[in-house]
């Protein structure tokens, strides 16, 4: 295994949050090629200016009034959407292996089979993808799991459930640790990407520090072990102590379009059992786990804000709740029928330890999201104003994700050095007038179509509104 850019626990944590920035600001001067695909505001990689809006992180909702939707399993696992049907790996209570399951409206599940082929280490931790690097059917499904040794491994599968390990069966990594290992193809980057665990202390146990690495392969199916060591990191911005007010569990990525969102299990307050003995009914907040949304445009460098802001992408329930000690969530998020499907695994007590061990129950809960509604830009009754950067133009309709029941949004194109284009400007500006909408259609009296392959600026007025996502659109 190779070593990419290795940097010092302090520079290189630091670079997670300023890394965010700068790679958001490249070649700023040239136009980008965006083609039809959503662009998110969750950051300001197509925003030049804005004033007077705010950038709003949104929590999911969860489903079927907060109770569990699985009992039979928990996660760590995987939900996917695929021909036209939801498919889970959940793992086994007793924790002895993983069983395949099947449901038509992402709520009630049936299962299907048992997996088998793959040489779990005990632990029993799967992360399932489809490949679409894939060179045959044969490996439709890829998947991370805790290989002999507690190192990553990774299998194929045509079905789901039969398996075949990659590199007979022995782990890829050196130790990988106890939760995710996830591999999978980054098509915008032209390699595979491998999330594990990693050490920053013992190996497990007393003493044991958690962090979290990546590395990439230029192809898993010429070469499972060639893997090169991106970056490793801790939440260390505070110092040494930060370690003790959290570690990173487990973290996955989830591509968009493009843009990468990781789902992190983040373990908070460890070993701290101050609120009190064993006690399944109560909601604690100390020595718990909670899932926090991360943005990168690299998969690599992500974006930690939601975690020290203390705002968790789930919150978890309240007393006597199935999820009110820990939740981890599944390792992907579905998009399916105009929103965001995350599924999640809560428990009912603290994490605890072996001088302190807790007992706790395990069930499957889902929550949603509106279709890109993750992070919006919003004004009040303050009008606010947002410009992109320039970029191409690669159709002849501009959509916008936009909810303003009682608002307004009034959208106006620029050539790209800024100048007004008087026909879709002013007053022959696009309004959109409370409307609530994923994919709103901004109506100029002129057509888009003379403008298709010109180098354009949008500017949004808001007014009581918050806008999540732009696309444009060949109609």
């Amino acid at each position: 295994m190779r070593c990419g850019s290795c940097l010092p626990i302090r520079s290189l944590v630091v670079s997670l949050c300023v890394a965010w920035i700068i790679s958001t600001s490249v070649a700023a001067d040239e136009p980008l090629e965006i083609g039809t695909s959503p662009q998110l505001f969750a950051d300001d990689f197509l925003i030049e200016s804005s004033r007077h809006l705010r950038r709003v992180a949104h929590q999911a909702v969860k489903a079927n009034d907060g109770e569990p939707i699985f009992t039979s399993g928990r996660l760590y696992g995987t939900v996917l959407y695929d021909d036209g049907k939801f498919k889970m790996w959940w793992r086994h209570q007793s924790q002895s292996g993983y069983s395949y399951a099947e449901s038509v409206d992402g709520v009630s599940f049936e299962t299907k089979a048992e997996l088998s082929g793959i040489n779990f280490a005990g632990d029993y931790t799967l992360a399932v993808e489809i490949d679409e690097n894939a060179p045959d059917e044969s490996a439709k499904f890829i998947a991370g799991y805790d290989a002999p040794g507690m190192a990553a491994g990774i299998a194929k599968s045509t079905d789901g459930i039969n398996w075949t390990p990659l590199n007979d069966g022995k782990p890829v990594t050196h130790r990988a640790a106890d939760t995710y290992n996830q591999v999978l193809w980054d098509k915008a980057a032209g390699h595979y990407k491998l999330f594990t665990r990693t050490d920053f202390g013992a190996g497990g146990g007393a003493g044991e520090v958690r962090g979290h690495r990546v590395m990439t392969n230029p192809n898993i199916h010429e070469d499972p072990t060639n893997w090169e060591l991106v970056k490793e990191w801790i939440f260390h911005i505070h110092g040494e102590s930060e370690k003790q007010r959290r570690q990173i569990y487990a973290l996955t990525d989830w591509i968009y379009h493009g843009q990468h969102f990781s789902l992190m299990s983040v373990y908070e307050h460890i070993d701290d059992f101050s609120e009190g003995p064993q006690d399944k009914n109560k909601r604690h907040d100390k020595d718990v786990m909670n899932i926090y949304l991360g943005r990168s445009r690299d998969g690599a460098s992500w974006d930690l804000s939601s975690v020290y802001a203390e705002k968790p992408l789930i919150e978890r329930g309240g007393e006597g709740a199935f999820d009110n000690g820990i939740a981890i969530a599944a390792s992907s998020i579905v998009t399916h029928d105009n929103k965001h499907w995350i599924y999640y695994s809560g428990w009912n007590e603290r994490h605890g330890n072996a001088d302190e061990p807790r007992e706790r129950d395990a069930a499957i809960g889902l929550a949603t999201m509106r279709l890109e509604g993750f992070y919006s830009l919003q004004a009040k009754e303050r009008k606010g104003t947002m410009t992109t950067r320039a970029f191409v133009l690669g159709g002849d309709e501009i959509q916008i994700n936009v909810k303003a029941v009682a608002g307004e949004v009034t959208a106006e194109i620029f050539d790209a050095r800024g100048k007004t284009i008087p026909e879709f400007s002013g007053e022959n500006a696009a309004s959109l007038i409370k409307v609530d909408d994923v994919r709103a259609v901004l109506k100029w009296p002129q057509s888009l179509a003379r403008l298709n392959g010109s180098v354009i600026k949008l500017k949004l007025t808001m007014k009581n509104a918050h806008v999540y996502a732009m696309k444009v659109n060949k109609s």
